[in-house]
């Protein structure tokens, strides 16, 4: 069983284990501190 009491209740981030009560408070994490700003959103520059 999972370590979570309510199942589907929260979002895992895909890069680490942090947990978030929706999608978009996922989306801000990852724009933070994973990717930068804009990548999500089509950014264009060359990495």
């Amino acid at each position: 069983m999972s370590s979570m009491s309510k199942e589907g209740s929260k979002v895992r981030c895909p890069y680490c284990e942090s947990t978030f009560n929706s999608k978009e408070e996922l989306s801000k994490h990852i724009d933070r501190m994973h990717i930068g700003p804009g990548v999500l959103e089509g950014d264009t520059r060359k990495l």
